[in-house]
């Protein structure tokens, strides 16, 4: 049954909210649409409410949101239909609230699920903060504290299922375009039989300006002391080398790996695999720089790269939406530092001092951002494109978006199972 739970309708939204209706033809396809979708996603899941049932409420639960005052559809819930209709449950009667269809899939299942299908389906039309706001009041009634930020981050990394695949050839072209991949050959060609490293496994001196001018990179100026280490993008692409088994490294002496020969000459499926691994280790290095950061917000900046990766890989994901305005949804998504039930640190007179600090730790999670994108972006990894009502967002080449999915599908779930037996760099 639905859970009735009193909530504060009036809360100051800072997104812009919108009733928004739509013709019951559109409801009838919504609703064929949304239960293929539950099907296939429920398959196997046994703590799942089943498809008839969820089905059932769903429908229900349409025909009581059209019922109510204004313009409302489940085609759109944005935070004000979301209020409205869960205000009519805490005002209903036992009948209702009771109601046997209710048994099989709750009111909280089915907008939890129509969000996440609304996402993976790219039929959210609101704007991004709407989908935030409306992620935050199903959270809420779940009690689930911080949910809308895992939510809303949830919702981001499904999208990647979403991503069409152009055709192998087309994938290995464009892939073979990127600078990080199109340098490899020529790498190799110029490494030959057996190039030799410093004493830390790195390249000389004197080799540095060759990789960065094969990298398209601007040379580092050569001082006294710099090293390879000392180049971001030069490591971001060693990493994946090594851990790709393109390259293999034998103390001072640098190789060819045993994932060269397939790289060049294996089938296209081969090749296409093989590169989907190399980008999986690129963007993992720079995930991993920022979770290994002498910060707290280590992991904050991390979630936050990949959901602006989410947001590039699908451009019909919130349209219009900017890297600063997806930042400002995080920002709104962190907790507060501070805990009306607790003293704080520093007495009970330190609101406005957490205040601060919650501001400044949003400014430079948003900051080191920013900064990262700009690094792949200068890379090629992505494309930087104004937005109509200010500022940008990245894209990725179309024809290589599904690519970088599979690759940042990989990364991500890296983070939560590796097993390191699998992708380790090649030692010879």
């Amino acid at each position: 049954m639905p859970t009735s739970k009193k909530r504060s309708s009036a809360k100051k939204r800072t997104g812009v909210s919108r009733s928004v209706g739509t013709s019951p033809t559109a409801i009838s396809a919504l609703t064929l649409a949304f239960g293929s979708w539950y099907r296939t996603h429920a398959e196997g899941l046994d703590d799942h409410p089943t498809p008839d049932a969820m089905l059932a409420s769903f429908s229900r639960l349409t025909t009581i949101t059209a019922g109510l005052p204004g313009k409302r559809t489940l085609a759109h819930p944005v935070p004000d239909t979301l209020d409205a209709l869960l205000d009519h449950f805490d005002d209903a009667d036992d009948a209702e609230l009771d109601a046997p269809v209710w048994e099989g899939a709750s009111v909280v299942d089915v907008l939890d699920h129509l969000l996440d299908f609304l996402i993976e389906t790219e039929r959210w039309r609101g704007t991004t903060a709407e989908l935030e706001e409306s992620s935050e009041i199903i959270h809420e009634l779940t009690g689930d504290e911080g949910g809308a930020a895992s939510g809303f981050f949830t919702l981001l990394v499904e999208s990647l299922e979403t991503v069409e695949a152009a055709p192998v050839e087309a994938q290995l072209a464009s892939l073979d375009r990127w600078s990080v991949v199109a340098a490899i050959p020529g790498f190799l060609a110029w490494i030959g039989e057996e190039k030799t490293l410093t004493a830390t496994g790195a390249l000389r001196t004197a080799d540095i300006p060759v990789v960065e001018e094969l990298l398209g990179l601007p040379p580092q100026r050569q001082v006294p002391g710099a090293s390879m280490w000392d180049s971001q993008p030069l490591l971001a692409w060693w990493y994946a080398l090594a851990e790709s088994k393109i390259i293999a490294l034998d103390g001072p002496s640098l190789r060819a790996g045993s994932g060269f020969g397939p790289w060049v000459e294996g089938d296209a499926a081969e090749a296409l695999e093989l590169r989907v691994a190399f980008v999986r280790h690129y963007l993992t290095w720079w995930l991993t720089k920022e979770l290994d950061a002498d910060t707290e917000l280590g992991s904050e900046v991390t979630i936050r790269v990949i959901g602006q990766l989410c947001v590039a890989l699908s451009p019909e994901l919130l349209p219009g939406a900017s890297v600063d305005a997806l930042n400002l949804v995080f920002d709104d998504a962190r907790p507060d530092h501070d805990d009306p039930d607790d003293e704080g640190l520093f007495g009970d007179d330190d609101e406005e001092l957490s205040a601060e600090v919650h501001r400044l730790s949003n400014e430079y999670a948003s900051e080191r951002t920013v900064a990262v994108l700009g690094e792949l972006s200068t890379s090629g990894a992505l494309t930087e494109t104004p937005v109509a009502t200010g500022g940008i967002r990245y894209v990725v080449e179309p024809d290589r978006a599904h690519a970088f999915s599979r690759a940042l599908q990989l990364a991500v779930g890296g983070f939560v199972d590796d097993e390191p037996g699998d992708d380790e760099g090649e030692t010879a």
